[in-house]
């Protein structure tokens, strides 16, 4: 089976006669490195399609006036995200907890982001969402098909593509906490690495 896997820029759709739609993807060099007689190969054949954005947008419920999110997270040393409580927002007892106008703030993150946090083990099973449906995505990401799943959750594989996606709009706060910590320890692992380098060469350097 002729096969091609790139990421690329969906640049436009054409609304053709008859019932034609043409659609133009825009791909780097580097996403088609080594694939490219494969595409020209299946010039003028039908192919299966499955385009995902790479980005996931959601909301962030903020203070209106501070645009501080009511929900902070940090993660530990074991790399668990866990959520801030903060003292302002605690109820104390006889106290009546104050109103807080809130807005909802878009963010963005790469599903890349995303993906690597479930691929960890790190992401939440969510009470909204089937039992173990963690593992459910996971498996999606290691190269179980759509249909396979949807077929062990009884649902079609529209609906589980659009399940999957709201868990990783719904997670995607906890996984941009882990992302930016997990960059942090791969930058501090390579400044450890350079460093021990740096010795290594002074004492090559003693010794000479």
């Amino acid at each position: 089976m002729t096969y091609a896997n790139f990421k690329a820029l969906v640049k436009k759709v054409n609304l053709k006669p008859k019932g034609i739609q043409e659609v133009v993807l825009e791909v780097s060099d580097v996403q088609t490195r080594g694939q490219l007689e494969n595409l020209a190969s299946m010039i003028d054949s039908h192919a299966q399609i499955e385009i995902e954005s790479s980005i996931i947008n959601y909301n962030v419920t903020v203070d209106a006036h501070t645009r501080k999110p009511l929900t902070e997270y940090k993660v530990d040393e074991h790399g668990v995200v866990q959520e801030v409580k903060d003292p302002e927002q605690l109820e104390l007892p006889g106290i009546p907890k104050e109103e807080v106008k809130t807005d909802d703030e878009e963010k963005q993150l790469e599903k890349e982001a995303i993906e690597k946090f479930v691929l960890s083990g790190m992401a939440p099973e969510l009470d909204d969402f089937p039992k173990n449906f963690t593992e459910i995505v996971k498996r999606r990401l290691e190269g179980d098909s759509y249909s396979k799943l949807a077929n062990e959750l009884d649902m079609n594989s529209g609906k589980i593509v659009e399940v999957i996606e709201d868990y990783f709009k719904q997670i995607a706060p906890l996984a941009a906490k882990w992302w930016e910590w997990k960059q942090g320890q791969n930058e501090g692992e390579s400044n450890e690495q350079d460093q021990h380098d740096n010795t290594d060469e002074d004492s090559d350097e003693g010794a000479a």
